[in-house]
């Protein structure tokens, strides 16, 4: 399964410079911890979370530095068809 980076909008440098990375964040979890039991989380670091679908075995991997989001990986599947309306609605890329 091919996995791709999303990566903050073109004229931002980094996660650290992008104002809503805390925003997104929030509202990643916010929907995947609420979604009835169709995803599994599995938190095998501090600095990292990954949300697989049950479904597609799709994921979400989150990796975070003092709490603040520094990568953004998805695979493509459901946890992809997730993401798409934050893609969009943060105006982010995604780069295989």
């Amino acid at each position: 399964m091919t996995t791709l980076e999303i990566k903050p909008p073109i004229n931002i440098q980094g996660w650290a410079d992008f104002a809503g990375a805390d925003t997104l964040s929030q509202l990643i979890w916010d929907g995947l911890s609420e979604a009835g039991g169709t995803w599994h989380y599995m938190n095998f670091t501090a600095a990292m979370s990954i949300w697989e679908s049950i479904l597609d075995g799709s994921s979400i991997t989150i990796y975070y530095q003092d709490e603040r989001l520094t990568q953004l990986l998805v695979t493509p599947g459901i946890a992809y068809d997730y993401l798409l309306p934050l893609i969009q609605k943060f105006q982010l890329t995604a780069m295989p």
